[in-house]
């Protein structure tokens, strides 16, 4: 059985993780919102009538917004992720392909998260 060159390995490897870090990913975003959110607010914060909301861009802008006045400092990546589990399971605005992804994780892409960074509350 013939394997790969490493050149050729470290290629197919690299792609991959560059495809996977594409799209955002609802699961890791999940975690990262537990972790990070629910100590402040509770989930009815998301089906109040009048939601400040309007879009995807506009929660992902929320989302971006409250990480930095709570000093969680996560990456665009993690903002995506959040914004993509709280569209998932409240929102349910418009999300092409390329931004959300459906399920799965971004094992290899993104193995730190920010909100480890983040000072205890």
């Amino acid at each position: 059985m013939r394997t790969a060159s490493l050149p050729t390995a470290f290629l197919l490897a690299a792609l991959a993780c560059a495809c996977s870090a594409v799209a955002a990913d609802a699961a890791r975003g999940k975690t990262l919102y537990e972790s990070g959110c629910t100590g402040c607010h509770a989930e009815s914060v998301h089906g109040r009538p009048k939601r400040e909301a309007k879009d995807l861009e506009s929660l992902r802008a929320w989302v971006r917004r409250w990480s930095a006045n709570t000093g969680l400092r996560w990456t665009e990546d993690e903002v995506a992720d959040v914004a993509a589990h709280l569209n998932q399971r409240y929102y349910r605005f418009a999300c092409p392909p390329a931004d959300c992804k459906a399920t799965g994780s971004r094992e290899a892409g993104a193995p730190h998260l920010a909100a480890l960074d983040a000072p205890n509350r």
